[in-house]
């Protein structure tokens, strides 16, 4: 049985109507996953900046739940906050 801090959810990945379908298992933390509107807020920039990342895979850690359907794990994106200011590139 799994901790009670997290659980899996399944993601299907749709190709062509396939039966054989790829699936991934996402560990979701205990708050849940955030949405573009907690990321935004979070890091202080709009929303459209958030796409935007997303869409051109500019280093902002995000999840695929299907066609620009993103959500975002909130360590991994603290995480990328801290190693980005670090390498001087957020601030």
């Amino acid at each position: 049985m799994e901790p009670r801090s997290t659980r899996a959810v399944e993601r299907k990945t749709m190709t062509n109507c396939n039966p054989e379908q790829k699936v991934k298992l996402v560990q979701v933390p205990e708050g849940g996953l955030w949405g573009c509107d907690q990321v935004a807020a979070y890091l202080n920039v709009s929303k459209s900046w958030v796409w935007k990342q997303c869409r051109e895979k500019l280093g902002l850690p995000f999840i695929e739940l299907g066609a620009r359907n993103y959500r975002f794990d909130p360590a991994a994106v603290k995480a990328w906050v801290a190693q980005s200011h670090q390498q001087g590139q957020v601030g």
